[in-house]
């Protein structure tokens, strides 16, 4: 989510700069109506976009790890999972907020309905043309919505500003501009938050007003004079074109200003930006989940990790859900990580004889369970029974942020990957693979590792190998 918005925000900052310094002051008004709508539709969904198919990669079988420490990890239930909890209070504290914030813009949104809904039934209404215009007897600048035009009465203006003020708003009417509001009013409740949102609403509400007033067949300064006696009135609905909501003084010097043959060039300057944000914005740009293996060398989401191989183990483990045991001889690589990035990456033998992942708040029970609930679509697609969703090797670094993990996919067996219960097996897996990637590399901050006062990258030595069934294409146990 926070890449999303990251690459939205660059999308539609870079458009916004070109838009103020090479379109803004043109007569092009068609054209810089396009743009703005583009450009912004543009950064809503190019981030959504991937350039080439990810590829996450997850293995057959994980590594092995100490006996005691895997059997004891597989023993823990679900109450084990309440420091990760708190540290993922944070995370609904932001959701929380985030909510309320739409909830009000929405009820904002609902005020200017319900505020044009009653002048609309109070008024007293003509038709001019296809159009109805109202009169709602209060004092108040003219606006229009849609093929509505409200005026505070005919008596407070001659024929010739009645006409004026009826072509300037029909105009917004026969260009449909009503549904431009609409779709950034919605865009505003959903990105409530955002500011360069309200400045993309504030530039083509202005390139509105000046298509209408170019429809205004009056000298520029008779127009001019009569917009600034308009500019004193009480404006209207942000849902509704006002007639003196937008900056008097550039629309009348619009009104005289004339675009050259040489600037139609400029036009041109949306390919090379459209261009530039297919390549840096998109989905994949700033992060890249293949994970490449050199040697003893990963790179995966932009870090670098030296891993350790592992040699030849036995070991025994309990299986919790038939209580017998199993015997498994692995010979694993990358099984530990040793470094991030140059920097030491801290294990079980550095705290001292305590697991490593009691010092931090990750559970393997709370991870599980945040993985669970987001998967609902995926989880869909598996049929009733048991199953093990096998990762492990999780390290966190020095602020808290998981950055590398092991998957070894979803298994109806323990210990190794004999399928999923579903036709398509290999897709549902994808699926699984790319869905846990996105919510790893995106799951809330955890309390991170400590060793003498300072925060240092760490190995959790844990896994969630024990079961969680599904029925009904819901899980209903962890």
């Amino acid at each position: 989510m926070l890449q999303y918005i990251l690459n939205t925000s660059a999308i539609w900052l870079l458009s916004l700069l070109v838009f103020d310094l090479f379109l803004r002051r043109e007569t092009f008004h068609s054209y810089n109506r396009f743009y703005l709508l583009s450009t912004f539709t543009i950064g809503l969904l190019l981030p959504l976009w991937q350039l080439q198919e990810a590829t996450v990669q997850y293995t057959a079988t994980l590594g092995s790890r100490p006996i005691a420490h895997n059997a004891a990890l597989l023993k823990e239930t679900i109450s084990n999972s309440q420091p990760a909890a708190a540290a993922l209070g944070l995370s609904t504290l932001i959701w929380s907020i985030y909510i309320a914030g739409l909830v009000l813009a929405a009820i904002l949104l609902l005020k200017d309905l319900i505020t044009l809904s009653v002048a609309y039934n109070k008024g007293n209404k003509f038709k001019d043309g296809v159009w109805t215009v109202i009169e709602t007897s209060r004092p108040h600048s003219p606006y229009s919505a849609f093929r509505f035009v409200f005026i505070s009465s005919r008596e407070n203006y001659t024929e010739e500003q009645l006409r004026i003020i009826l072509t300037h708003e029909e105009q917004h009417g026969h260009l449909l501009h009503f549904f431009d509001l609409l779709f950034m009013q919605l865009a505003k409740i959903v990105f409530w938050f955002h500011p360069l949102v309200y400045l993309y609403n504030e530039r083509l509400a202005t390139v509105h007003e000046f298509q209408a007033d170019a429809a205004v067949d009056k000298p520029p300064k008779e127009y001019g004079q009569f917009l600034i006696e308009q500019a004193i009135l009480q404006s209207a609905p942000a849902l509704s074109h006002s007639f003196n909501r937008s900056p008097i003084k550039k629309r009348i010097i619009m009104l005289t200003r004339h675009s050259s043959a040489l600037s139609k060039s400029k036009l041109l300057l949306a390919l090379p930006l459209l261009l530039v944000s297919a390549l840096c914005f998109s989905k994949n740009a700033l992060s890249d989940n293949t994970r490449i293996t050199d040697g003893n060398k990963v790179t995966f989401h932009g870090n670098t990790f030296i891993v350790r191989k592992h040699t030849p183990d036995t070991t025994i483990v309990t299986d919790p859900t038939t209580g017998k045991d199993r015997t498994f001889i692995t010979v694993k690589d990358g099984l530990f990580v040793e470094s991030m990035n140059g920097k030491k990456v801290y294990g079980e033998q550095d705290f001292q004889g305590a697991y490593a992942y009691d010092n931090t708040s990750l559970k393997s029970e709370a991870l599980k369970e945040y993985l669970l609930g987001n998967l609902k679509e995926e989880i869909k697609q598996l049929k009733d029974g048991d199953y093990y969703l096998l990762m492990d090797c999780l390290t966190v670094d020095e602020n808290g942020k998981i950055v590398y993990y092991n998957y070894g996919g979803i298994s109806t067996s323990f210990d190794d990957v004999a399928g999923v219960e579903t036709d398509g097996a290999k897709n549902v897996q994808d699926a699984f693979a790319k869905k846990i990637d996105e919510l790893i590399m995106n799951a809330p901050k955890h309390k991170p590792a400590n060793i003498k006062g300072q925060n240092v990258p760490v190995q959790i030595y844990t896994n969630i190998e024990n079961t969680f069934t599904v029925k009904g294409g819901k899980v209903t146990r962890l």
